[in-house]
């Protein structure tokens, strides 16, 4: 038998990889989800001001209790550009692009995150370029355009706008990741997201006021509003906090690589329960783009 302090290590690192594992889950159904509450019953860019409206309620009233400043001379400009790519243009897009696509498809395009990473790490910071990471890149968006293509067919599951916009909103996710990682290091995570929502709240109100208002409360099934208390509380606020834990306890790269999971339960839960169907273009799609991140987040050596 294993001494005891092995076998509390190993408990440790399971609980690491099961945190991991139901963010994946977390996100995967969220595809699926999102399709249950919009559009027929709450236009997307409504659902969003109710999202980060409440988001950012919970994030301030658990917040009360770290008292830190924010130095907003030196950091404010790019906490504001944090609000508008990791609230305002991310979450914008990708409920008006799930809307109109499947499940599957939002679900593969999202994949390509890490590639946007690399892409903003390029413009911003100077990573540096290979001729790998040029290969992985155009291997991913390869895939990316069979499944843009193949929305465009009448008789396919997906649309092509909303495949497009998906692809928008893992740009934006991907250039919020590389500005929020400065001030990760700096503030509490918990004090950087309450300032975070509560500035992409003012952005995205103007563009979400108008199908709020019209969101009838009293008409809405009780599936409208278990959906929206998921996305509000599960894939929202749950999921930063697991994701927290987890990041100060596993390196970047196996955070990176649970990324592969989330289509995996997205394609399970949209064929069991929302009828949507695997084709062998999504496969197809889905081995170029998991090619092209893997040429990308691989370790480069010499």
């Amino acid at each position: 038998m294993p001494p005891i302090k092995t076998r509390k290590v190993r408990l440790s690192e399971i609980k690491r990889h099961l945190a991991l594992l139901l963010v994946g889950l977390l996100y995967g159904a969220n595809y699926s989800v999102v399709k249950t509450v919009t559009p027929e019953y709450i236009a997307p860019f409504g659902f969003i001001v109710v999202r980060v409206a409440l988001a950012a309620a919970l994030f301030w009233m658990i917040g009360l209790g770290i008292q830190q400043k924010i130095n907003w001379q030196e950091d404010g400009k790019r906490i504001v550009l944090c609000a508008l790519f990791g609230v305002g243009i991310n979450m914008l897009f990708f409920f008006k692009g799930v809307s109109l696509t499947s499940a599957i498809n939002g679900s593969i395009i999202m994949t390509l995150t890490p590639i946007m990473v690399f892409i903003t790490s390029a413009l911003i910071i100077k990573e540096r370029i290979t001729g790998l990471k040029i290969t992985g890149l155009i291997a991913g968006f390869i895939g990316a355009f069979i499944i843009i293509y193949q929305g465009m067919d009448k008789g396919y599951e997906g649309d092509w706008r909303g495949d497009v916009l998906v692809i928008l909103n893992a740009m934006s996710y991907g250039a919020y990741l590389v500005l929020v990682k400065p001030l990760l290091s700096k503030y509490d995570p918990i004090t950087i997201a309450k300032w975070i929502f509560l500035i992409g709240f003012f952005i995205i109100l103007p563009v979400g006021w108008g199908e709020f208002w019209e969101i009838k409360w009293s008409t809405l099934p009780s599936k409208t509003y278990l959906g929206m208390a998921y996305v509000i509380l599960g894939v929202t606020f749950l999921v930063y906090i697991i994701n927290i834990w987890a990041m100060k306890r596993v390196n970047p790269s196996t955070v990176g690589a649970y990324i592969y999971v989330q289509p995996v339960f997205a394609v399970v839960i949209a064929s069991l329960f929302y009828n949507e169907t695997l084709t062998v273009i999504h496969l197809l799609a889905a081995i170029m783009v998991f090619t092209g991140v893997g040429l990308i987040v691989r370790p480069f050596k010499g």
